[in-house]
């Protein structure tokens, strides 16, 4: 029963009824209907006929109107129990991305001048008519098949969950409010042109409705005379078509940014998950090695086994400071990290840093050049974290300055007022690198295993002092490294 009732015969066999029946429901509540017909079918004039077709006026309308519905209603019934094929036909993907506001708008207004068309054909008061047999079923077929559509189509999205999807215009204001500079835009061009159709549709149909018609000749022979107003009409109706699928292009453009957007996140979650169940796998075979290590290292070892078991402690040592980088740099990059902010003074932890680092200055023959203020400089930042940024940055400022050069870190406020610090220093191998480019994760590449560092130190530092809700800048002028801190102020000062 469903299948046959799916059927497109079945289908074509209801739009016809209810055709049919629309047509009987004109028939029996307009006088002129029956005389009009008579015309077009003997092409004589009104005079001449008898108006033995009115004596069917009002007789049988609540039959009629109750048939149409019945095949109206039968016809949505059926688009409804329509399975949406498998298909890969192009044809009908176009068909379904249109703009379900552009579909109505445009066959109300297909409606609505077929409408006034047999308004004009079904005037009574002219004596002579010459009406064409199409002119008279031909207007109504129109009006009828665009409302049978748009409510077909309309039915189908619903039950395809498809009509949200084509409604472009609210899906763009909830991504673009109108306060925003795109939407106020687009908003105004969707104005306009909707004022443009509705004006000159309104000025076209009163043209047609009250434009004077020679008394012997009732046929439509032309549009409203004024030129502008014929080309205005399809040019604002580009305009809004246009202005529409801008819109859409606008929306999947901004669907697959998010997409990629969402699959980035994900890809750095997944990754910094990795990062830390792997490395919290190698930490316990790691503590067992350099407890072991220890124990050698209590033996009396000579000779070969000493240097042996020497290197083991280096390179378990350097293991760990990987393992412990690799933790907290997913912990920082994923935003994980726990912070707690509270007042510090940055002069004073950044005096204590600077002796920590002394000797390892002294080793590379680096004198630091340190520049603060004499009152006391407070910022809101987690102590901890802080701590790590300062060490992560003059520990690389140990290992890459160029030796016998200066390295220069400065406390100041900006043009705004808030405290930031400056590192200088010159780098002994040639930066070819952007200063953005040094902040990524592994950056360092091979060159990390022939050095002391791994690539992650400056990463570090950047996220940490973004969550502490710093600014963190790079540049790079040559072989000169500027490394840039600004910092919250205490509000408590």
């Amino acid at each position: 029963m469903i299948k046959l009732l799916c059927h497109p015969i079945t289908k074509l066999l209801l739009f016809s009824g209810g055709f049919t029946s629309a047509i009987l429901i004109l028939r029996a509540i307009n006088l002129t209907f029956d005389r009009a017909v008579s015309f077009a079918i003997s092409q004589v004039t009104l005079m001449q006929q008898p108006l033995y077709a009115g004596v069917f006026y009002g007789r049988g309308f609540v039959m009629f109107a109750l048939l149409f519905l019945i095949c109206a209603g039968t016809l949505l019934v059926s688009v409804w129990m329509t399975k949406p094929k498998q298909q890969g036909t192009k044809l009908l993907g176009l068909w379904r991305n249109i703009d379900f506001f552009l579909l109505v708008m445009l066959a109300a207004l297909i409606a609505l001048f077929s409408i006034v068309g047999l308004r004009l054909f079904y005037a009574p008061g002219s004596a002579h008519l010459n009406i064409q047999l199409y002119e008279i079923l031909g207007l109504p077929f129109i009006a009828y098949t665009a409302a049978m559509v748009t409510v077909s189509e309309f039915v189908a999205r619903i039950r395809d969950k498809d009509l949200l999807r084509t409604l472009y215009w609210p899906r763009f204001f909830r991504l673009y409010p109108v306060w925003k500079p795109l939407g106020l835009l687009l908003s105004l061009l969707l104005i306009g042109s909707m004022i443009v159709v509705l004006a000159t549709t309104r000025e076209i149909v009163s043209a047609i409705s009250f434009d004077p018609w020679p008394a012997h000749n009732f046929r439509i022979t032309r549009i409203p005379s004024a030129v502008p107003t014929e080309l205005l009409l399809p040019f604002s109706l580009l305009t809004l078509i246009s202005t529409t699928y801008l819109v859409t292009f606008v929306l999947n453009l901004s669907a697959k940014y998010a997409e990629a957007s969402a699959e980035k996140v994900r890809a750095e979650r997944l990754k910094s998950e990795l990062i830390t169940n792997v490395s919290h796998d190698i930490r316990t075979p790691l503590t067992s090695v350099i407890n072991y290590v220890d124990l050698l290292k209590k033996l009396s070892l000579e000779g070969e086994a000493a240097e042996y078991v020497s290197v083991l402690d280096r390179k378990s040592d350097r293991l760990k400071m990987l393992i412990d980088d690799l933790i907290d740099a997913s912990k920082a990059g994923t935003g994980n990290e726990t912070v707690l902010m509270q007042p510090v003074n940055l002069n004073e932890i950044l005096g204590q840093i600077a002796g920590e680092f002394e000797d390892s200055f002294a080793v590379r023959d680096l004198s630091l050049v340190l520049t603060q203020t004499d009152e006391p400089i407070m910022i809101s930042a987690d102590n901890r974290h802080l701590w790590r940024v300062l060490e992560n940055l003059f520990s690389n400022a140990a290992k890459y300055s160029l030796p016998g050069t200066r390295v220069f870190a400065k406390i100041r406020f900006n043009e705004s007022g808030k405290p930031m610090l400056t590192l200088k220093n010159t780098s002994e191998a040639p930066l070819d690198l952007a200063g953005d480019i040094l902040t990524e994760q592994f950056i360092r590449g091979d060159r990390a295993r022939q050095s002391k560092g791994n690539g992650l130190g400056l990463y570090i530092a950047k996220n940490l002092v973004e969550l502490m809700d710093g600014q963190f800048a790079i540049q790079v002028m040559g072989d000169l490294f500027i490394l840039e801190i600004e910092f919250c102020g205490d509000e408590e000062e």
